[in-house]
């Protein structure tokens, strides 16, 4: 996948799934968590140009800490958003993660 059309895919799925967040949304803190990662990186990617590292971080952290919201937090998704959340996650795994590039010593326990 292109650099450009990869930034443009993840967009438009987070863009999705701010939408059909907007449906859901109860006021809660974990639902201020996400609207803020939404529009952080949203607002990152809007203004990327090309893949980089920088990008790839970005969206690893969104990931993982949306992960923790919806699976362990209070945040309560209704169907339109957990499949939105759902498309994310399939096109994370399939193109961000292998594409990640881990710098400095990492240990494996």
């Amino acid at each position: 996948m292109e650099d450009k059309a990869l930034i443009t895919e993840a967009y438009q799925l987070l863009s999705e799934l701010n939408q059909s967040f907007q449906n859901c949304k109860q006021g809660t803190a974990d639902d201020f968590r996400l609207q803020e990662l939404l529009n952080t990186t949203l607002k990152e990617l809007k203004k990327a140009e090309k893949i980089d590292n920088s990008i790839l971080i970005d969206l690893e952290k969104f990931y993982q800490r949306t992960s923790l919201l919806i699976g362990l937090g209070s945040l309560k998704l209704n169907d339109q958003a957990r499949a939105a959340w759902r498309n994310y996650d399939k096109f994370h795994y399939e193109h961000v993660k292998h594409v990640l590039t881990l710098y400095g010593p990492v240990f494996g326990f």
